[in-house]
């Protein structure tokens, strides 16, 4: 695997692994951490073993370096940040009201949910990875992706609807 070379891996690697910190750790800390991790896997890479895709043993290696990263800074445990965050970031050139206030109900919907449950959607069904694949990234089983999916569908439903119900009143 060492053949390919660095801007091959992050060419490769960079978008899956930012949007996963992106979610993870305070916007400020976002390029620095994703930095870290990717100089993590390149270091790494003469052990990867092809036992799983690349994209997901990667995503585990950042999975554990943002547990370290939450470590070191002796919070309280990972951060689920806010997308409001994000959009107050961006300068919108044109009227997106209902697309803003969509993501931000449900970005506040995402941030009740456990931070397992916020990665087992994201990566089941944002980032299309099969059950096996994500029960590899956050080391699992592939029946508690499925429960957790489950429950995270329920919950985020749960949760969305009690929100949305409350903004008609």
């Amino acid at each position: 695997m060492q053949t390919d070379s660095f801007d091959e891996i992050y060419e490769e690697l960079f978008p899956i692994l930012y949007r996963f910190v992106r979610l993870r750790v305070p916007q400020s800390d976002v390029e620095d951490v994703t930095a870290e991790v990717i100089t993590k896997v390149w270091r790494a890479l003469p052990s990867f073993e092809g036992k799983s895709s690349l994209k997901s043993w990667s995503l585990r290696i950042a999975y554990h370096h943002i547990a370290d990263f939450y470590r070191t800074r002796k919070g309280k445990g990972i951060q689920i940040v806010s997308l409001s965050e994000e959009i107050k970031s961006t300068q919108a050139t044109e009227d997106h009201s209902d697309h803003l206030l969509t993501v931000l109900s449900v970005s506040e919907t995402l941030s009740k949910l456990s931070e397992q449950q916020v990665a087992v959607i994201q990566l089941r069904l944002i980032e299309g990875f099969s059950a096996i694949e994500v029960a590899q990234i956050l080391g699992i089983t592939q029946q508690a992706v499925d429960s957790l999916l489950y429950r995270a569908k329920k919950s985020f439903r749960k949760y969305y609807e009690l929100e949305n119900a409350g903004g008609i009143r």
